[in-house]
């Protein structure tokens, strides 16, 4: 039983990277530039089958360290049903109705993209439904700085039994690793624009050695920053 229990999981988790081998997406993050009239998602299916995408943006304050921005997403997505066959390939139209968002920073929805099977799968095949989310940022015209450099500009404290990460910058950062005092915190999620956040980190009184790495727009992950804090 243990055995046939396995072999299920097994299965599932093969068939789940199939789908997702099918239909791709290109990107892993979407930045809507305050100038641009529109920004495109492109997608391909590279499976033998066809494929329902059903697209939509909600709010962005799900993702760890992120803020709460409008409930109503303002953006259409065209278009937010189709069926893309086998073999060819598409684009999501993203487009910015003009409601009022924050000038001074970014604001972050989510995009999220479900492939879903058309019933057109043969007797020796299994069709998974596949929802995957992309970060969408809306980035303000004039913002100071550099969005690839903002992780770089992270300020690190100790605050009793936690760490202090204060983000000054206008943009959100997104931690892709951080190491404290060698040991690797998984999740670290993101840096709000202008704000701060607690982590558990180093014990009190004993030193504190910080490595860690952002993502940029491109999702490149970049180079590893530093910064030792010293015991008291």
């Amino acid at each position: 039983m243990r055995n046939l229990i396995l072999i299920l999981i097994l299965c599932c988790l093969c068939c789940s990277v199939c789908v997702q081998a099918g239909v791709v997406i290109g990107g892993t993050r979407v930045v809507y530039g305050a100038k641009q009239s529109s920004v495109t998602v492109p997608l391909r299916n590279n499976s033998p089958f066809t494929w329902l995408i059903n697209s939509k943006i909600s709010a962005g304050g799900t993702w760890a360290g992120s803020t709460p921005t409008s409930a109503n997403a303002p953006f259409v997505i065209t278009p937010p049903l189709f069926a893309l066959k086998a073999g060819r390939d598409s684009t999501l139209r993203l487009i910015y109705t003009g409601a009022d968002l924050p000038r001074d920073r970014e604001s972050l929805f989510t995009l999220s993209i479900a492939t879903i099977p058309s019933g057109q799968a043969n007797d020796h095949s299994v069709q998974i439904a596949v929802r995957s989310q992309l970060k969408l940022f809306y980035r303000p015209a004039g913002l100071q700085g550099s969005a690839q450099n903002a992780y770089r500009q992270l300020r690190w404290s100790r605050t009793g039994h936690q760490l202090l990460i204060e983000n000054p910058t206008p943009y959100y950062v997104t931690i892709s690793s951080l190491q404290v005092n060698g040991q690797e915190r998984r999740n670290a999620g993101m840096v709000a624009p202008f704000s701060q956040r607690k982590i558990s980190g180093c014990q009190p009184a004993t030193p504190c050695a910080i490595r860690w790495q952002g993502i940029n727009d491109y999702g490149r992950v970049m180079p590893q920053q530093r910064r030792d804090i010293v015991a008291r």
